[in-house]
């Protein structure tokens, strides 16, 4: 039993140097490890600091509107797929009786200011059909639906923005030079609506008709800052605008709920408006022989003659 004790500890005793022995080698033999310092990286702020680059603005990110939200109580669809109301057919064999005239919507008057509301336009409407070309063989240069005064909506919409030439000194070098400014059209400078029509009288049913043809809108002339005048910008057949004019609300004055288009307000005829022509020997507008006041009253006059001729076909 000794003889064992003493034969395993010999073999312990053996195999502990061993492993001591290893130990050292290793140390010996694996070389130390390096620190290395990492260069240090310039950041966007020491960039800036030392001037060489620029900091660019953050994009500023939007939400999308959630198909949940409503800009009121309720939905309002009804009138974006609204058509045109289709107006009566009037037979060349029932006018005994037809007159063309020529009025003017004035946009600053009351009653015709939800026509530029803010949150819809007239001219807004007008201008996007004429932008998307849905206007071809509707567009004219003046109140006569011919052939010869036939326009594009191209030569429109380049005519609407204006290039201005103008010489100025140049502060530096104090030389002349050529300073070129492009205004681009603002519907806000529409100041007023011209509209021909034509009135009907249709013995089938008795009763006076009208018809607006035409609509155009007009701008005023400007000369160095002063009005000078007024010049239309386009003639568009009416009939061909409808359906536009039929598909978008305006605002109602009386009541937020009642469905009110553009188109309702045309035909309904519940605009304010004075009249600047009427059919004459001469082609003469009113003005043209008329001053001040006698103006008016003429207009007044043309206003009541349409109506007496359909009272005086009335006995009683």
């Amino acid at each position: 039993m000794k003889k064992f004790a003493i034969l395993f500890l010999i073999v312990l005793m053996g195999s502990s140097s061993v492993v001591l022995a290893q130990a050292k080698k290793k140390k010996k033999t694996t070389p130390a490890k390096k620190t290395t310092v990492a260069p240090k990286t310039m950041t966007n702020a020491d960039s800036l600091a030392a001037g060489l680059i620029v900091a660019k603005p953050k994009p500023v990110e939007m939400d999308t509107i959630r198909e949940d939200v409503m800009n009121g109580a309720y939905v309002r669809e009804h009138t974006a797929q609204k058509a045109p109301v289709p107006l009566a057919y009037i037979r060349e064999a029932d006018a005994i009786y037809a007159w063309n005239i020529m009025r003017v919507i004035d946009l600053k008057q009351k009653q015709n200011l939800p026509l530029v509301h803010p949150s819809a336009n007239v001219i807004d409407v007008l201008m996007a059909a004429l932008k998307e070309g849905k206007l071809k063989g509707y567009i004219f240069s003046n109140e006569n639906l011919t052939q010869k005064n036939i326009s594009t909506s191209s030569n429109i919409v380049g005519g609407l923005e204006k290039i201005d030439t103008q010489i100025v000194t140049n502060p530096v070098t104090l030389l002349p030079e050529t300073k070129v400014t492009k205004t681009e059209f603002n519907p806000n400078d529409v100041v007023k609506i011209r509209v021909k029509e034509e009135w009907v009288f249709d013995k089938q049913i008795s009763s006076m008709q009208v018809r607006i043809v035409a609509i155009a809108p007009v701008q005023n002339l400007m000369s160095a800052g002063t009005i000078v005048g007024e010049v239309p910008m386009f003639w568009v057949y009416y009939p061909a605008i409808r359906p536009f004019l039929a598909g978008q609300q305006m605002f109602n004055w009386q009541n937020d709920g009642a469905k009110l288009s553009f188109d309702d307000f045309f035909i309904k005829r519940l605009f304010s408006s004075y009249v600047y022509k009427e059919s004459n020997v001469k082609d003469f507008r009113i003005q043209d022989y008329a001053t001040g006041k006698n103006t008016l009253l003429e207009s007044e006059r043309i206003k009541n003659k349409l109506t007496d001729f359909e009272q005086s076909l009335w006995e009683y």
